[in-house]
């Protein structure tokens, strides 16, 4: 049997219990005349009450979570709760944006916003239960590629990252070697470089007013090989650290990281809050509303607001 509602036809007998209670509530007040659908609803209604007598928790508002979701829920379509969700939301549109004026306006709103409390949670259980098998199937899959690749950052992670890692700080130590005898290198050749051009500029300055033509070959020798030993700097400066195969080449590189200074938090603080003052702000107003929310009543530098909700 099917209960036409203002969203369309759905099957009664997949209509959890909220819904088909405000239903039948509904049609008994304004289309008594549907007797087929109110007596479906009635059974129905029957049968699901008969259910909660026996498991009185097997209703919304039992406080089961989402993983013991009852049988009474189970069966509920998509279908069927997004009908009465619609169907309460319709029911919504027409009291909101006018001011209550009387107690029984206040009633009849209260219980409107109970019952879509009660069918959000009627939908989120039936999400859950929906999707459990893709989680499932989602967390094998995870953990079978994780058990290889997780990232090192996570708290057990993938063995071929971790041999990644053995394997590149071993590349390190190599090539940190390497970089160190290439720094070394180049210091010879800058001394060697240095001392090649003092001399060529002195010999050349001593061969200006020489009539020695071999001293003047000798400056120019020297000049020779003052240039040479330049050449030979660069070389040596332009040269990388690295290790080539049949791969991409394994080189090393700068990694810049910002150690805190004990006892100096302070300037850090001070120097922040200048060049990144929203996000200081906003971690200030973070710290705060947690503060709030754990009870405390007193911050320095924020007034603590008390606000009346409805609950």
């Amino acid at each position: 049997m099917m209960y036409q509602s203002s969203k369309g036809a759905v099957e009664i007998s997949t209509m959890p219990f909220p819904y088909a209670s405000n239903a039948l509530k509904k049609l008994r007040r304004e289309a008594p005349e549907r007797t087929d659908e109110i007596n479906a609803l009635a059974d129905h209604v029957a049968a699901l009450e008969a259910d909660e007598a026996e498991n009185p928790r097997a209703v919304i508002g039992g406080n089961m979570p989402p993983e013991e979701m009852p049988a009474a829920v189970t069966p509920a379509t998509w279908t069927a709760i997004k009908a009465h969700m619609d169907d309460l939301l319709d029911l919504a549109r027409g009291v909101t944006g006018i001011t209550i004026e009387d107690e029984a306006q206040a009633i009849q709103v209260g219980k409107i916003m109970r019952d879509l409390q009660d069918a959000a949670n009627l939908a989120d259980a039936a999400r859950t239960t929906e999707k459990a098998p893709l989680d499932e199937a989602v967390k094998e899959i995870q953990d079978r590629y994780n058990a290889y690749i997780a990232p090192l950052k996570n708290k057990a992670p993938g063995l071929v990252s971790k041999a990644v890692l053995a394997l590149n700080n071993q590349s390190a130590a190599w090539l940190r070697k390497l970089d160190d005898e290439r720094v070394e290198r180049e210091r010879l050749a800058k001394a060697a470089a240095d001392k090649a051009a003092e001399e060529a500029l002195a010999a050349h300055q001593a061969a200006k007013g020489s009539d020695d033509l071999d001293e003047i070959d000798a400056a120019e020798n020297l000049l020779a090989a003052a240039e040479q030993a330049n050449r030979d700097l660069r070389q040596i400066e332009k040269s990388k650290t690295q290790v080539k195969g049949d791969y991409r080449a394994i080189s090393l590189r700068s990694v810049w990281r910002a150690e805190r200074i004990e006892g100096e938090g302070g300037k850090a603080l001070s120097h922040y809050a200048k060049t990144q003052s929203t996000r200081v702000i906003a971690f200030l107003e973070q710290l705060a509303s947690e503060d709030v929310k754990a009870g405390i009543r007193s911050i320095p530098g924020f007034k603590i607001i008390e606000d009346r909700v409805a609950a």
